[in-house]
């Protein structure tokens, strides 16, 4: 699936949320399985990113139509997008309907991220990849390769 509204929920316990519309494939097979996995994106991911988005998985194999590729995840059967640059591994602990959209909290189960992408904290940078954000409708960013401390 493509999320647009996903939140760290935790630091210490490792929690995520997801907010995902009732109507939406992802959230049948959200509720079936109680898992998911959360791949991280770069920018040259985009059109990619943008089909999937648009596209139900009622309608394409968006495997073969994106094209992307799966990978074996390590704690969970959902399959990983091999073409991101981090990949969380999600369990289901709670489900809260909250306007229209149900948002599933979830455990980390397994973390994995592009070692260049990746030190202590993320490093954006054009070889590694900028990780790319949605900021609603069809508008994203990437952060520039360039990192401030305080």
């Amino acid at each position: 699936m493509t999320v647009g509204w996903s939140t760290p929920l935790s630091a210490g316990e490792g929690l995520i949320g997801v907010a995902v519309a009732p109507t939406r494939l992802s959230h049948e097979f959200i509720v079936k399985t109680d898992e998911f996995a959360l791949n991280v994106p770069h920018i040259d991911l985009l059109s990619r990113v943008w089909y999937c988005g648009t596209t139900s998985g009622r309608d394409a194999d968006k495997w073969e139509t994106a094209p992307l590729t799966p990978a074996e995840a390590t704690m969970i059967a959902s399959p990983l997008v091999n073409e991101c640059l981090a990949w969380l591994e999600c369990a289901v602990i709670n489900r809260v309907s909250v306007g229209d959209h149900t948002l599933f909290i979830a455990e980390v189960l397994h973390a994995q991220v592009e070692e260049a992408a990746f030190d202590e904290t993320w490093r954006p940078s054009e070889e590694a990849g900028r990780t790319l954000h949605h900021l609603g409708a069809n508008l994203f960013t990437a952060p520039e390769p360039r990192l401030y401390r305080a």
